[in-house]
């Protein structure tokens, strides 16, 4: 039986003594293609995959608040059942051809190297931007994430 988003946050929040924090629920990949979120969630919770990455014109195209250090979000896997919380433990806006092999590495996709990471990231960011009319650029900044899974289910 899934355990709710709400239910994993107030019993991680009170054993915590985090009084004044609030939580998103939060995916990785397309939620359209389980296999890819799938995937990731079982990378972030065997500790594979600690980073990601997003244009910052993601963030206002979709009128989200940019990641910041100390936010909490309840995981959840392909089917949208919550599997554990993270924590948004760095947040930096960082040129595209600025991102280190560290960070992609820390992706823990395709082949975790550097190159690899810019040839698959143009291409989503790409793709991303396009669903939102708007172009990606190699110029443009990028947020990178670092996050720590703090609790499972």
């Amino acid at each position: 039986m899934a355990i709710s988003a709400e239910k994993i946050w107030t019993d991680f929040a009170e054993s915590h003594q985090l009084t004044n924090k609030t939580f998103q629920t939060r995916w990785f990949g397309e939620q359209s293609n389980s296999k890819e979120v799938s995937e990731l969630t079982d990378k972030i919770l065997a500790g594979d995959k600690i980073a990601t990455s997003k244009p910052l014109a993601y963030y206002s195209s979709k009128d989200e608040p940019i990641p910041q250090v100390g936010d909490y979000a309840v995981l959840l896997n392909a089917d949208m059942h919550a599997v554990g919380i993270i924590e948004t433990v760095v947040s930096e806006l960082v040129p595209f051809f600025r991102v280190s092999a560290e960070h992609a590495y820390n992706e823990a996709e395709g082949k975790r190297t550097l190159e690899d990471w810019q040839e698959r990231s143009k291409n989503k960011f790409a793709a991303q931007m396009n669903k939102y009319d708007r172009q990606f650029s190699t110029n443009d900044p990028v947020v990178c994430e670092v996050i720590k899974l703090v609790y499972r289910v």
